[in-house]
């Protein structure tokens, strides 16, 4: 007798399953075995893709292109006969002072005004009034020899001289130069009626230069 819930084989009189051991009744349908596994259809395989044809429109022929003609260069210059030759900038040595026309530094007032000749042209720049007494005249002229500077201050001196002065101070400036010093080319200072002892004397005292050069000149002379 088979077993209608696992399919096993127990003897006709078993009321058990011996494999199961579920009850075993006689109206149980025998156990069926399941029908014979069935093969399905082959695969059949779609029918191939048909792609619709694209329609193209005809292309049109193409132009060609306008004939480019190539930059012409510039025609060359010819090269000059004789080539110009740079001239090397050489530094112009200052002009040399000519010698003074009396013995310099002057040691007598003969000797000053003996330098007269070789003063040089000026122009007043500046002329002022100081403390009392005193006129204060500031002139400009180009650069010269110490004893052309001596004679530039008395020619000033001598034209810008006023009897109501007791001092008048001439000082001298290098042309188109700032006035860092007091003076840059020489200085004269006249001082009137000035007492010497028992005389009374004017008093002439010129320095070259800026007065603190080496070679500065001074010179103290009276009359």
């Amino acid at each position: 007798m088979r077993c209608p819930f696992c399919g096993g084989n127990n003897s006709d009189q078993a009321t058990y399953c011996v494999r199961c051991g579920r009850t075993l009744s006689s109206q149980t349908p025998p156990y069926q075995q399941p029908p014979p596994y069935q093969q399905p259809p082959p695969y059949q395989q779609p029918p191939p893709y048909q792609q619709q044809p694209r329609h193209v429109p005809p292309s049109q022929g193409r132009q060609p292109l306008p004939h480019r003609q190539p930059p012409q260069a510039p025609p060359a210059r010819p090269a000059p006969a004789h080539p110009a030759q740079e001239v090397a900038w050489q530094p112009t040595a200052p002009p040399v002072a000519p010698d003074p026309p009396a013995p310099f530094p002057p040691h007598t007032m003969a000797h000053l005004k003996a330098l007269l000749p070789g003063a040089l042209d000026y122009t007043v720049a500046e002329s002022s009034v100081g403390n009392g007494q005193k006129k204060i005249v500031r002139i400009t002229y180009p650069r010269g020899a110490p004893w052309q500077q001596v004679a530039t201050l008395l020619k000033a001196l001598q034209e810008q001289q006023e009897e109501r002065f007791n001092t008048i101070n001439i000082q001298g400036f290098y042309e188109r130069e700032s006035q860092a010093y007091a003076f840059t080319n020489g200085e004269l200072t006249f001082d009137r009626n000035v007492r010497l002892g028992s005389q009374i004397t004017n008093r002439y005292v010129i320095e070259t230069g800026n007065g603190f050069e080496s070679d500065a000149v001074r010179i103290v002379l009276t009359e």
